[in-house]
């Protein structure tokens, strides 16, 4: 009972955030109310319009390619189409040269199975088979009539959903992929931030357990900020809103930036792990000392403001990035000679030592490659274009403007010249 009404409430606060602010879980509601419709539509259509004695094949068509992108919609639309019409093509073809029977009904599923499976089909892929079957128990493969109204339903559902996929509330997909890319890029500044500040004073393994799983949780998410950008991305292809509105977005730019911090991140957490393992004291790793740790805390320090300031061309950020980068890089090329000159008591701590100083030195070298490449998304950048930048917006003024220029000619008044 406490289960449902925990679930009930989230649905309740999801609904509320999807009613009054922009984001994931408005996305979902339009998506919802879109298929509805969609579906309604295509049922209609084929009751009033195609006559259909069974008006399935269209709402059903509709409600399955409705998705997030229109590049999906269009996708799903063509692969079921695709696959209804192999389905009822294998049917068809089999019965009428062969007829019903047990052998020719496993030969021509088992045919439709091997299709079904095809990958350019997708997930309906499973429509094959289940067209052939349908086909061949309703109509015995040989009505051609059933064949043929099956087929033009499935494409007017499919036309039809794309279509309102299209004009009621094109899918953009712009805010989540920037959110994310912000708020990753914020993480892996406040674990380095963290390290930092922790090396400095009191840590033990619990501590450094702690830094390692939250790196090792943010290089697991990367994949799905990446997905996001995808997303993105392609919400923007054969997008009306897109074509009248473009949006800026530079999405190779947040592609690198989340490709860096991943790859930075793994570095990251082998530093963390090698932490661990010291303040276990695990396969004989001893600590390294104080005194290092001091000063390889001011290099992760260096590394966490380079985090913050990766992706920002500005004069301002691109300076403070290349200042940060060169102080992580002087402390730890110190630090290396000075381990390399200096005779340790301890064999054991070779090993410590240079993991920790590799996997910065790897770290700051994959900041360093992506400083012309990578983007972050900016809280005073625009997200979209004025009108006026349009390219749909700037045809529709020229041939404004043509049509007041011929207005006056007529009455015999001269254009007015540019200066």
């Amino acid at each position: 009972m406490s289960q449902w009404r925990e679930d009930t409430t989230q649905r309740f606060l999801a609904l509320r955030r999807a009613l009054h602010r922009p984001g994931p879980e408005r996305d979902a509601l339009l998506l919802l109310l879109k298929a509805a419709v969609a579906t309604v539509l295509a049922w209609q259509f084929a009751v009033r319009v195609l006559h259909s004695p069974v008006p399935f094949y269209a709402p059903m068509a509709a409600l399955l390619v409705v998705d997030r992108t229109m590049v999906r919609s269009l996708s799903a639309s063509a692969q079921r189409i695709a696959a209804v019409v192999l389905g009822l093509g294998v049917a068809w073809v089999v019965a009428n040269l062969l007829g019903v029977t047990w052998w020719t009904m496993f030969a021509v599923i088992l045919v439709a199975l091997v299709i079904g499976r095809w990958s350019r089909l997708g997930d309906h892929g499973i429509q094959v088979p289940a067209m052939v079957l349908l086909s061949l128990i309703t109509a015995k493969g040989t009505d051609e009539q059933f064949t043929y109204l099956t087929i033009v339903e499935t494409v007017a559902g499919g036309v039809i959903g794309v279509a309102t996929n299209a004009v009621v509330f094109a899918p953009l997909h712009l805010t989540k992929p920037r959110q994310r890319v912000v708020a990753l890029a914020r993480q892996v500044r406040d674990l380095l931030a963290q390290m930092a500040e922790g090396l400095r004073g009191e840590w033990d393994a619990a501590t450094a357990r702690g830094w390692y799983r939250d790196g090792t949780d943010m290089v697991e998410r990367a994949p799905l900020v990446l997905d996001d950008i995808r997303t993105g991305r392609e919400s923007t292809r054969f997008n009306l809103r897109q074509n009248l509105r473009p949006a800026d977005v530079d999405w190779q730019g947040y592609e690198r930036t989340v490709t860096t911090l991943r790859r930075a991140l793994w570095q990251v957490t082998g530093i963390g792990r090698t932490l661990v393992d010291a303040a276990d004291g695990a396969e004989h790793h001893p600590a390294p000392s104080a005194t290092f740790l001091a000063r390889f805390a001011d290099a992760l320090a260096a590394m966490s403001v380079a985090v913050s300031q990766l992706g920002r061309h500005d004069d301002a950020a691109t300076r403070k990035f290349d200042d940060s980068v060169a102080t992580a890089l002087t402390v730890l090329t110190d630090l290396r000679e000075e381990v390399r000159r200096t005779p340790l008591d301890d064999p054991d701590e070779w090993p410590v030592y240079g993991s920790l100083i590799s996997d910065s030195l790897r770290a700051v070298r994959e900041l360093e490659a992506a400083r012309e490449s990578a983007v972050v998304p900016t809280d005073s950048g625009p997200l979209r274009l004025p009108p006026n930048r349009s390219s749909a917006w700037a045809r529709m003024r020229r041939l404004r403007g043509r049509r007041v220029a011929t207005r006056r000619t007529d009455v015999g008044e001269e254009p007015a010249r540019r200066g």
